[in-house]
């Protein structure tokens, strides 16, 4: 046990310095010895930074333990020679920042997908250079987040890809870091209480470490790009504001990469961008080089994407092509889109509430059923909306988000109850009433392309209601600060609780050698087989004793090497090696029909 946190501290560490090396070195690029930067965003840009790093050369490489660690050593040296140690990354008001960080390193959990496709193609990556039509042994696969490929340059010797998850507390801690600089360095309490909840939300919502996956970067961007959107409309000084618009197309740009639904923060780009025409015009003239370096990152993922799935972007069916060889056909995407799209639409929760099917597995029965209607059908004839408000656990995340808002304003308002100015409040609605507009822009695409509090939900609620509960009580002069007190002691116990019942529970399952978060599977077997007698891939069968668990996912967990399940290989036609690259054929057709067969996994 001790070993194991000796080894994740030590891991964080290390990547932790690398990002900021990295950010640092970008930044300089970028802009050259601006004093404003943050440390929390200079790690983000170094992150970044290494994900292109990790794109670009993955078309030519397979990113093994020594170029990683070629990466690694550079990056550190970055650190030293920017002088960043200068900066004293260890002063007082980090302690603060380490003691939320270090209970999420402590016996750490994995994602509930990370051996389902995460871990798979992180495998992949390390042990070949891109591989054409990889999507059609696990059309997860073809998704193309990069969070998989920063992860996948953090396979380091020693460590291998066991604290790969850690990426994601490194995330949490460098966005944490923003939140404190931005309470330093603004002078608006607008602001300032703007972080104190932020960071109150990080403790309700994010005390689990297992739940960070690829899902908590597009939240805590989206509260990033909040700040600094309030922060560019209340200050007066054009360079800071042309470095802040700066921020903001990285922070966006980087939150696409992560995820290509982050386009749910849209409306507010874009209305920003309207409103402030001028000054992105100026900042783009100014920072030509950043935004050349934006068009060919662009490039390179749209390549990559082509590359692994014969789409644009998989699984938005009319980004591909079914001419293409290796690719997975329109008729596949198109399976998989209208399933994501209807799954986040409350399509799988009405079938289990209405006694169409008693749980997931039973899916696959109900598609016999002459009462049977498919995602496209349930999208197209349904009211959703209705369904989802109804049924959908997401309602009561966002909700949990209000009430947090109603206690905060009450027990605020009960201390200041004297103070308060209702005409002030008046005038505040009216002054910021456009801010609030531009913020609720997102909540309407948020509700019609994904409505999904992990994916951006919570970010996009949160600021909302946030900035509207603001409105109440910060004019108020020497506000009391009990209330905040007590407010910032409820979320940091219920954070420590959490953890602390959670590193508990894992240390027991660590004592009786049950901890190793590979869940609970029917008997799993895996056989090499080779195609054309000439590529070798692992095959992952299950011994089927109750055909009920008949969706459960096949995992290829930490297998080396190209895996598939059993019935995903019975599509494939042939794998060859061609120009010295690996191209997996498939059998469009009987592919589309397994998608369509085993939707869910």
């Amino acid at each position: 046990m001790f070993q194991e946190i000796f080894s994740s501290l030590f891991f964080f560490i290390l990547i932790y310095l690398t990002s900021v090396g990295y950010g640092k070195f970008f930044q300089q690029l970028i802009f050259q010895n601006n004093r404003n930067n943050s440390l929390g965003i200079t790690g983000l840009f170094g992150l970044f930074f290494l994900s292109f790093i990790s794109v670009f050369f993955h078309f030519f490489i397979p990113l093994n333990n020594i170029f990683n660690s070629i990466i690694l050593f550079i990056g550190i040296i970055f650190v030293f020679i920017y002088k960043s140690f200068n900066e004293q990354y260890l002063k007082r008001e980090f302690y603060v920042i380490y003691i939320i960080i270090i209970p999420s390193l402590i016996l750490f959990e994995y994602h509930a997908d990370y051996f389902w496709y995460h871990l798979p193609y992180i495998n992949l990556v390390n042990d070949f250079k891109i591989i054409f039509g990889i999507a059609n042994l696990n059309d997860n696969l073809g998704y193309g987040h990069i969070w998989y490929d920063l992860l996948a340059i953090f396979k380091l010797p020693y460590f291998g890809t066991k604290y790969l998850s850690i990426v994601s507390i490194l995330f949490l801690s460098f966005f944490l870091i923003f939140l404190k600089d931005m309470f330093e360095k603004s002078n608006e309490k607008i602001i300032k209480i703007f972080v104190f909840f932020c960071f109150c939300f990080v403790c309700l919502i994010y005390s689990n470490s297992k739940d960070f996956g690829s899902e908590i970067q597009g939240n805590l961007i989206y509260l990033m790009i909040s700040l600094l959107f309030l922060n560019y409309y209340l200050i007066n000084d054009s360079n800071f504001k042309n470095y802040l618009i700066t921020c903001i197309v990285f922070l966006f740009y980087f939150a696409i990469l992560i995820r290509t639904n982050s386009i749910i923060f849209a409306p507010l780009i874009l209305v920003f961008f309207i409103h402030n025409t001028n000054s992105i015009i100026r900042n783009i003239l100014t920072h030509k080089f950043f935004y050349s370096f934006l068009f060919f990152f662009s490039l390179l993922y749209v390549l990559k994407n082509f590359i692994i799935s014969g789409c644009l972007a998989y699984p938005i069916y009319f980004t591909c092509l079914d001419s293409i060889e290796w690719g997975v056909g329109i008729e596949q995407a198109k399976l998989r889109f209208y399933h994501l799209s209807s799954q986040s639409k409350g399509y799988l929760l009405y079938l289990i509430n209405e006694n169409f099917i008693k749980n997931i597995f039973n899916y696959y029965k109900f598609r016999e059923d002459k009462d049977f209607f498919n995602p496209e059908t349930y999208l197209a004839n349904y009211n959703w909306l209705r369904i989802w408000w109804q049924y959908e656990y997401d309602i009561n995340r966002f909700l949990n988000i209000i009430y947090f808002f109603v206690f905060s304003l009450i027990i605020i308002l009960i201390f200041n109850l004297y103070k308060i100015n209702f005409n002030q409040i008046i005038v505040s609605i009216r002054k910021y009433f456009i801010h609030i507009i531009f913020f609720s822009l997102p909540v309407l695409s948020w509700l019609y392309l994904l409505p999904q509090t992990r994916y951006g939900g919570y970010g996009i609620i949160f600021s909302v209601i946030c900035l509207c509960t603001l409105l109440f009580f910060y004019k108020i002069k020497n506000i009391k600060i009990f209330p905040f007190i007590i407010i910032f002691t409820i979320s940091i116990s219920y954070y420590g609780y959490k953890n602390i019942d959670r590193i508990i529970n894992n240390f027991y399952g660590l004592s009786l050698e049950e901890f190793n978060n590979y869940y609970e599977y029917p008997n799993i077997e895996n056989n090499q087989f080779k195609v054309n007698n000439q590529f070798q891939v692992t095959v992952i069968e299950r011994v089927i004793n109750n055909k009920d668990r008949l969706g459960k996912p096949l995992y290829c967990f930490d297998i080396k090497g190209l895996c598939a399940s059993s019935f995903r290989l019975k599509c494939i036609e042939k794998i060859h090696k061609k120009y010295n690259y690996i191209f997996v054929i498939p059998d469009q057709k009987k592919c589309a029909l397994i998608i369509d067969k085993y939707l869910w996994y």
